[in-house]
């Protein structure tokens, strides 16, 4: 009989599943995807993976811990669907663990889509330069985008849409900006709740302290005619402190690695961030082309994770493979077989984990067959929504999958018994009214061990 500290943590997941993503093992059956390959690898001993494995520990044991995860990107990630669903099965797979929104962009100003779980609407004149310009016109940040005020006056209001299981409301807010140059401190609505305004010089935003919870904001940007500099808007986070996963998701349609080269504030905006967990997921749009560079993407790749580490020396670093897609819309693409192979041998190289997300999708070509079962779009290279939240199911499965290979080590190296697991993870927590729990995902294997342990 085999240990594991997965042992005793979510039979309330019964009296919650109607509200939140399927069971993340009930995965629909398709013969092209490689279920069996679905898990991080080089995630073993690594030490940032072990330390964020252990946060999470902490989190469901005591609820103490705020996991805090950036996850950067392009148009997979813009759009905000599969990366939405981690977030939520990250938020709702335990009671109280919902954490805040984060950060984001508000992408209607820069005209263009927006998640779904975000209402924003704006007045004013705004100029948005992007990190996909060859030569941006402002200076960019974390966001790849940054938008200025071309009026004397602007507006926006913000909406945290939420459903039955996430709501994100918040009491604290940061306008990333240049408030340090243009001398603008932009004013915010309600603020009859508002306690204290800090402006940060570094790294470069504005933090508002509210007295109450609020689920929406509206902000003034009042400048005059001969302002020297304008005012220019890098992000905005929504937070709190209650204990619980913000999940950061971050994307540009149409970057690639260089874009975020381009970003001269990336690196203080991501410290700020202070991340536990930071996902790359780029390369799609490097792979659409017929002369890849392999020697170049190699060094965009790691001139821009030692960006990463440079900022957030002890967080988990994840590389995503990208999905296979067409080339160009139309042709076979193997540059994504090319770059799978330059991130095995980054992440081996800078102690990264690594998503293999192009082999479990299939593989080669593997996208038409996700195009003919309905989960692609006809370029082949985006998902429909379907498609989207298979892929968050996949990913947040391979994230307890790779937690219950780091717990089994745990128990094997401390060859604790069954009864000092009960000593750690008890069947019942009054403190909170949640009894008998365990965490969904647990394989069939364990969920018997979990049994055989507790008689």
């Amino acid at each position: 009989m085999r240990n594991s500290l997965l042992v005793f943590l979510w039979l309330s997941w019964q009296t919650v599943s109607a509200q939140i993503p399927a069971y993340p093992f009930d995965l629909p059956s398709y013969g092209f995807i490689h279920y069996n390959n679905n898990r991080f690898e080089l995630v073993v001993d690594n030490p940032g993976f072990s330390s964020l494995f252990a946060r999470f520990d902490t989190l469901l044991r005591t609820g103490n811990n705020q996991i805090r995860i950036v996850h950067l990107g392009g148009s997979h990630i813009q759009a905000d669907v599969y990366t939405h669903r981690m977030r939520q099965e990250l938020q709702s797979f335990y009671p109280g663990v919902l954490g805040s929104r984060g950060f984001f962009f508000p992408y209607s100003l820069a005209h263009t889509n927006s998640p779904s779980n975000l209402k924003i609407t704006y007045s004013g004149d705004w100029l948005t330069s992007k990190n996909t310009q060859a030569v941006p016109a402002h200076t960019l940040g974390i966001s790849g985008i940054t938008s200025v005020l071309n009026s004397t006056t602007g507006a926006f209001t913000i909406v945290a849409r939420y459903d039955s299981a996430n709501r994100y409301d918040f009491n604290r807010i940061r306008i990333f900006c240049n408030t340090s140059e243009s001398g603008i401190v932009p004013e915010i609505f309600p603020g009859k709740s508002l306690t204290n305004v800090a402006v940060q010089v570094m790294p470069g935003y504005v933090q508002y302290d509210l007295d109450q919870y609020t689920d929406s904001l509206s902000v003034l940007i009042m400048q005059g005619d001969s302002v020297a500099r304008p005012f220019q808007l890098y992000g905005i986070s929504l937070e709190n402190d209650d204990p619980g996963v913000v999940y950061n998701a971050i994307g540009v349609n149409g970057a690639k690695l260089q874009s975020y080269l381009r970003c001269g504030l990336f690196t203080q905006h991501l410290k700020a961030l202070d991340p536990d967990w930071v996902i790359l997921s780029i390369g799609t749009n490097d792979a659409n082309t017929r002369q890849f560079d392999e020697a170049a993407y190699r060094a965009e790749y790691q001139q821009l994770l030692d960006s990463v580490t440079s900022a957030t020396p002890n967080a988990a670093i994840l590389l995503t493979v990208p999905n296979d897609c067409y080339l160009f819309k139309r042709y076979t693409n193997p540059n994504t077989s090319r770059m799978r192979e330059i991130i095995y041998d980054i992440a081996r190289s800078n102690y990264c984990g690594v998503w293999d997300f192009y082999t479990v999708m299939g593989g080669l070509n593997s996208s038409k067959a996700w195009y003919n079962n309905g989960l692609m779009n006809k370029d082949h290279i985006h998902f429909n929504k379907p498609g989207y939240l298979l892929k968050g199911d996949l990913f947040f499965t391979a994230f307890l999958k790779s937690w219950e290979d780091y717990l089994q080590l745990v128990a094997a190296k401390s060859k604790q018994s069954n009864a000092e697991l009960h000593s750690l993870y008890p069947r019942s927590r009054p403190a909170n009214g949640h009894t008998e729990y365990l965490i969904p995902g647990i394989s069939p294997s364990l969920k018997d061990t979990a049994e055989e342990a507790s008689n």
